[in-house]
Order: structure tokens, then sequence, then C-alpha cells
């Protein structure tokens, strides 16, 4: 307030013409101002600086709180109230994604595909819009109401890489697990993620928009793709796969998603038999990666394969300990032979006795 009557007081006092409010007010604000400097006499000039120099001090202590807090909130698992909305329409299409518990999300089995037609094609282009749109990288039908075995995904940055993905099956799945968080367009929270366990590489069969036969060993982020969408087929939500933390962390959002649906049809449950069969198994625990002490302990983590993919410990799953493997003794160095040019046809070689990458090393 201060500093605001003293650029007003200035502003008169330059000759500048104020607007007309200020000029109304131009008495008032000149007493209001005399007031507020004769507050500001030598006698409070001791109780200011001590103010000065206890704001001097706390203001370092409140940025450290501030930072703390921006870096509580960025990476805490607590559900905050705001929820990621999906769009209420997209571009092209009348199909909107599906939220849970909305009885597509866990109706079991879906109907195989057919016709390869026309039909189906439109559909999935369809599906890989919405799924664009959505920001997503992956889309199932029955994630826009269809309980029809299809999906599509794309795990890489350029749109040629998209894939429809019709009645697929995962003939074998890794012993080795990686644990990343995942979320879902469905479960419409950005807040609403978790652990997910997904084995690191996985032999798949399906057939393309065209009905031709594909083969594939998938492996890393798309393989963990494929793994997501084909558990839509199922009836299985990311959610289904948490921990038990993270499960409890998820339940307010799940609850908000719950009040906002008004039918009588929910079902938030999945299939039991699909539940006890799928691959790999829910992690029992958060898993927390071990601690990097030295280069020596690295390497023999690497040499550590446990059935969960984690090592020994197996993240709570799995058979356990893993097994170490015996380091083998690296080979001498063979002597390199040196190609002279005797077997050459080219007059060049015979003339020197050897080529020009004799003495490189």
């Amino acid at each position: 307030l201060f500093w605001r009557y003293t650029e007003v007081t200035l502003t008169f006092r330059r000759g500048v013409s104020p607007p007309p409010s200020i000029t109304h007010n131009k008495q008032l604000l000149d007493r209001r101002l005399y007031s507020i400097v004769r507050s500001y006499s030598v006698n409070n000039q001791q109780n200011m600086m001590n103010k000065i120099l206890l704001i001097a001090v706390l203001l370092p202590a409140a940025n450290c709180l501030v930072q703390y807090q921006r870096l509580s909130s960025s990476i805490s698992n607590q559900h905050s109230s705001y929820m990621r909305l999906n769009p209420t329409s997209f571009k092209g299409t009348n199909f909107i994604i599906a939220e849970y518990p909305q009885p597509s999300l866990r109706r079991v089995p879906n109907a195989p595909i057919r016709e390869f037609d026309d039909a189906l094609l439109s559909k999935t282009e369809e599906m890989l819009s919405i799924m664009y749109e959505s920001k997503g990288v992956g889309l199932a039908a029955p994630q826009i109401g269809l309980n029809e075995n299809v999906f599509v995904y794309n795990a890489f940055d350029s749109k040629r890489m998209a894939r429809v993905v019709c009645n697929p099956q995962i003939i074998q799945y890794s012993p080795q697990v990686i644990v990343e968080e995942e979320g879902c367009l469905s479960l419409r929270s950005d807040e609403c993620a978790g652990q997910v366990a997904r084995s690191a590489w996985i032999e798949t069969e399906y057939q393309n928009e065209l009905g031709q036969k594909v083969k594939r060993r998938l492996k890393d982020f798309e393989a963990r793709v494929f793994q997501h969408e084909y558990d839509h087929l199922k009836g299985i939500l990311c959610y289904d796969r948490f921990p038990p933390e993270d499960r409890e962390a998820a339940q307010e959002s799940i609850n908000k998603l719950l009040g906002l649906y008004k039918d009588d049809n929910a079902e938030t449950d999945p299939d039991e038999s699909e539940f006890k069969n799928m691959l790999p198994r829910p992690l029992s625990g958060r898993y927390m990666p071990p601690l990097e002490v030295d280069d020596v302990k690295e390497k023999d983590d690497e040499a550590m394969k446990g059935s969960a993919g984690f090592g020994a410990g197996g993240g709570g799953f799995g058979a356990g300990g893993g097994k170490k493997i015996a380091n083998k003794k690296k080979d001498p160095k063979k002597k390199q032979k040196v190609r002279d040019g005797k077997r050459s046809n080219d007059p060049r070689f015979k003339v020197s006795g050897k080529t020009a990458f004799a003495n490189r090393k």
C-alpha cells in the first residue's frame, strides 16, 4: 500500500495526467500517504530492521519448504481430488471411452473377429483415432463398449508403427519380469496408477486387420503394452495387478468412479477364473529396487537370474531366489592373422606384400 500511494503521488508531482478516479481521490491519497510515512518514523526504524532480519532468515526456510512440497507431490502416490477427464466426444466417431465400472470392461468372453472387411478397418481406424486423441498408447474394444476380441496399440513415436491385433494369444511368457508404473484410460485418473509386473518378453500369435496370421516375439515396452491390452480382453484391469499398497492408495479414485456411475449394472470385479489364470501374478508388495553399492555389486546383480526378474528375492512372487551364474574365464587374446595379399589377384597387393589394413590395430 505504501508503494502504491508513493507512485500515485509521484505521478502528480511529475505533471502526468492520472486517470479521473485517481484525480478524484488525490487529497485522500495524500492524507493516507502522510499517515503511512509518519508511522515509519525514526523511533520505529529499529523495529523495522528487526522485521527485515526476521524475513531474511525465514525466507530461505520457506523456499526450501515449498520445494520439498513440490517434490513430495510429484513423487507421492497419494491420490488427490484431481481426476483426468476423458473427452466426452471424439472426432469422426460416436464411440467414447468406457470407464470403470462399466460392464463391458469385465464381460468375458469377448466375441472373436471372423469378418475382416471394411467395417473392421473403419472400426479400428476409429479406435486408433480415439487412442491418439486421448494421448494413450493402446485401446481395446471393451474400452469403447464393444465386447469383441480386438485391440489396437502403438508403442512407438511413428504412426506407421500402429498395430491392429485380432484374436490374440500369448503363447509364452518370459520368466523374467519388469516392474513399472501403469495407468489406464478407463480408470480416468492420472493418480490411479500403480506398480505392475509384466514379462520382459512374450511370444504372441494373432491376426492383423486383413486376417493374416502373425507370430511375433515382443519385448520391453511393446511387450508391456501388448500385455496390458490383452488383459482388457480377459476382463482384467491394471488395478487388479497392483500390490496392496497401491490398491489402497488408488481406492479414493476408484470410489469416485463408482460414485459417478449411476446405472445398476456396475461390474467391479474381474472374472474369477481369468483372475486366477493371469500371468505374471500380481505383486504381493511394492517392489523396491536394490541400492547400487559399487561396481562389483552391480555385476553380481546382473549375474543373478530370478524367476521374478529381480534377481534374488523375486519381488514377493515367483519361485524365490535366483541362481548365480559362474563367471567364465576370458579366453586369451588370439593372434590376428595379417592379410599379406598372397591370394589376391590385384597387382597392388603383390607389390607391397601387405594390405592397407596390415598395420591397423
